[in-house]
């Protein structure tokens, strides 16, 4: 779980690296959330975390 946190924390990140961290928080606001670039980490840890432990890392 702790390594799938990680790979969903460096995931988020390289994209980030390519806009896609602006790109989905004026997404979210389309659609009438308000979430922040912390929120956008938080959201791909999240994902990373539940992924990892759905595939029984750690």
């Amino acid at each position: 779980m702790l390594s799938g946190a990680l790979t969903g924390l460096i995931v988020a990140w390289i994209l980030s690296l390519f806009g896609f961290d602006v790109m989905t928080i004026d997404a979210a606001k389309e659609f009438g959330y308000s979430i922040t670039i912390n929120t956008y980490y938080v959201i791909f840890i999240v994902i990373g975390a539940i992924g990892g432990a759905l595939k029984g890392d750690d």
